[in-house]
């Protein structure tokens, strides 16, 4: 499976791939680093539409970058 970069919807949670639409490139995520703005992962598709695999270790890189205020390699935030 293919790797591509997710944009935050932020509709909901911020493990729920439903909540992440697939972008070309790396989305521009303006500082400060507050929010989720987008990931970094493998594709798989949800009723026709691509989203975002959320392994474990994605799931904690996403929650350490959201407390911790620090991105990560597949995670990036915004305002």
């Amino acid at each position: 499976m293919a790797n591509s970069w997710f944009k935050y919807d932020g509709s909901g949670s911020i493990t729920d791939p439903q909540n992440y639409n697939q972008v070309a490139a790396l989305p521009n995520c303006p500082s400060p680093d507050v929010n989720i703005c987008a990931i970094f992962a493998n594709t798989q598709f949800i009723a026709g539409v691509a989203r975002p695999i959320i392994t474990p270790a994605l799931q904690t890189e996403i929650n350490n970058a959201f407390s911790s205020k620090i991105e990560s390699a597949n995670v990036r935030l915004q305002p």
